[in-house]
C-alpha cells in the first residue's frame, strides 16, 4: 500500500491525525503553503497547549489543515 493510499484510507476513516502526519511531508502535488497548513494542523493536534501559549488558534489551524488535506486527497491519484 502506498503512502497516498494510506492517507486516503485514513482520511476516509476519519483518522485525520494519521493522514496529516503522512501527508504533511508530501512534495509532489502539494504546494508549499498546503504542506505548511497541514504541518501546523498536525502540530496543533500533537502539541496543542504549546501552540495555544504562542497565541495560535489551534481549532482554526486544525480545521484549515483538514480542509487542505481533503482537497489534496481529492486531487490524489489512486
Amino acid at each position: 500500500m502506498t503512502k497516498t493510499e494510506i492517507v486516503k484510507q485514513m482520511f476516509l476513516l476519519g483518522n485525520h491525525k494519521v493522514a496529516l502526519r503522512i501527508a504533511k511531508d508530501f512534495k509532489i502535488g502539494i504546494t508549499r503553503q498546503e504542506a505548511n497548513d497541514m504541518q501546523l494542523a498536525y502540530e496543533c493536534m500533537v502539541h496543542g497547549s504549546f501552540y495555544r501559549q504562542l497565541g495560535k488558534d489551534t481549532d482554526a489551524a486544525i480545521k484549515k489543515g483538514i480542509a487542505v488535506l481533503q482537497s489534496a486527497v481529492l486531487r490524489m491519484a489512486v
